[in-house]
């Protein structure tokens, strides 16, 4: 008999079932990663919904889905995923049952799944149960080696730092990551917020609580002092091989001059100077910023799978 019910951390038999279905999707997963995980806390969620199907007490499906807040405090993002050996049986459509009034009852009226491989089985699944595709994604991969020598563009001046911007260029970083609203984008519910010194500092403050490590490099205009480009890898605990990218921005005025690239590749080096246990980082990109595509391609990311923005109310 199906059961599902929301995952508790201190039981143990429930942790081993979850990290299976996990184990199961992802076979280069560890489980004392896994488990490691769970507990690790996330700043871009306010709070995350697991739930664990289990059959005879066996992990036959889970899902994960994080409560953001702010501007998106009613939108809920994550997956619903089924053993691989359980699947067309209904158990994605039972977690799904039991999710929607989970988020509800948090004051999420919409859930997004962000992975949903283009064209496969999983997004017919979502269409079929009320989803619309919102949007599309190029998910990338780089596996870390010596980057392409990229020349920093004349006229700017790269410079980097982990945690609290310097606070003679906070300003001006809060204006570069408001240019992300004019990044080239489709249609996710997913709402960029409005960028000031003082989010900015709030935003340093969450990494640190969540114990990652946030590099970020940048690149100052000579002329004016500003910050007019910038990325971002928070590196967390957990990530011992692989991670993820966060934020690429350049301000309107200056894109096109080979800035995302400079301070990407200067990222690169960073990270393998000082992380060599570091050997793959992913990034996600919306299909509609095909520049931001082409310069993970010129640092050596290649497109790891495609994948649907999938939408329905709670």
């Amino acid at each position: 008999m199906l059961e599902i019910k929301l995952l508790d951390l201190d039981d143990e038999a429930a942790v081993d079932a979850y990290t299976d279905v996990r184990m199961a999707v992802d076979p280069r997963s560890n489980r004392a990663w896994a488990v490691a995980s769970l507990w690790e806390p996330n700043p871009d969620f306010a709070e995350v919904v697991r739930l664990v199907a289990l059959e005879d007490g066996a992990g036959v499906g889970i899902t994960s889905v994080g409560l953001l807040d702010g501007v998106n405090a009613e939108l809920a993002v994550g997956t619903v995923t089924v053993h691989p050996e359980h699947l067309r049986r209904g158990i994605g459509t039972a977690l799904l049952d039991a999710l929607l009034p989970q988020l509800h009852a948090r004051g999420a009226t919409r859930f997004e799944g962000w992975g949903v491989i283009r064209g496969s089985a999983g997004e017919q699944w979502a269409l079929a149960r009320g989803f619309r595709i919102a949007a599309a994604r190029v998910l990338q991969r780089l596996t870390i080696a010596e980057p392409p020598d990229v020349p920093v563009p004349a006229g700017y001046r790269v410079e980097q730092w982990i945690g609290a911007a310097p606070e003679h260029l906070l300003a001006s970083v809060a204006t570069t990551r408001q240019s992300v609203h004019d990044a080239p984008a489709t249609t996710s519910e997913l709402q960029e917020p409005e960028w000031t010194p003082e989010s900015v500092r709030a935003d340093e403050a969450e990494a640190r609580e969540a114990g990652a490590e946030q590099r970020v490099v940048v690149a100052v205009e000579e002329a004016t002092g500003l910050v007019v480009a910038l990325t971002d890898v928070p590196v967390h605990a957990g990530d011992t091989t692989d991670t993820f990218w966060g934020t690429t921005v350049v301000v309107p005025a200056h894109r096109g001059r080979g800035l995302a690239l400079a301070v990407k590749a200067r990222m690169v080096r960073w990270l393998r100077a000082d992380r060599p246990e570091l050997e793959r980082v992913d990034t996600g990109t919306d299909a509609a910023n095909t520049h931001m595509i082409r310069v993970n391609e010129q640092l050596g990311f290649v497109v790891n799978r495609e994948v649907s923005v999938v939408s329905r109310s709670c």
